[in-house]
């Protein structure tokens, strides 16, 4: 391999493309792994049925799905997403879990509340409001060593349920129409079916 490894422990499909079939790539993942080559598959941006179509293709387990989720986007939990992973021991994997700095700044209440509890960031809180929820975890980006440094701020505590609950239940989230307008359709990208 060319990144100088024997395998890789995991191996996704960037996403859903309706011009190769799901089967098809499935098959070819199964041969990966028969070869020693990667030792799981996992998935992005597909939403239940899809998730179900790609499992049923493959003698192997998936166990991760890739997918936009943050304090603000939450169609996972809408769409069913996060529950059916969680009832099938599937790892949801959160990407741009700060939305592009939106969830890095002071100025949301009810963040600037419980980062200031925890002694943390907001990009901190946010992050870590994720990967306290079972069977999630985050993706994060890192330009510079402060960015890294910020992020790994994340980990090694937890905010506890009931906070976990309020930032849940009292965030102003947008819906759909409003995230688009605020951040473009190119910036949109759904969960396919």
């Amino acid at each position: 391999m060319r990144l100088g490894l024997d395998y890789l422990d995991l191996y996704l499909i960037h996403g859903p493309n309706q011009d190769v079939p799901v089967k098809e790539t499935m098959k070819a993942f199964d041969r990966l792994i028969n070869e020693g080559l990667i030792k799981n598959i996992g998935v992005s941006n597909f939403g239940v049925e899809s998730f179900k179509r790609a499992q049923a293709c493959t003698r192997n387990k998936i166990v991760l799905n890739q997918v936009h989720y943050n304090l603000i986007f939450r169609e996972p939990v809408a769409e069913g997403l996060l529950d059916f992973c969680r009832e099938n021991d599937v790892m949801l994997e959160a990407w741009r879990p700060i939305e592009e700095g939106n969830l890095a700044k002071k100025g949301i209440s009810i963040l600037d509340q419980i980062a200031n509890k925890y002694g943390k960031t907001q990009a901190q809180t946010a992050i870590n409001w994720l990967i306290s929820q079972k069977n999630v975890t985050a993706v994060v980006k890192s330009c510079d060593t402060e960015h890294l440094l910020e992020n790994i701020g994340s980990i090694g505590w937890k905010i506890k349920k009931g906070d976990i609950d309020l930032l849940t239940e009292e965030f102003p989230i947008m819906s759909k129409e409003n995230y688009i307008k605020n951040f473009g359709w190119n910036e949109f990208k759904p969960v396919i079916k």
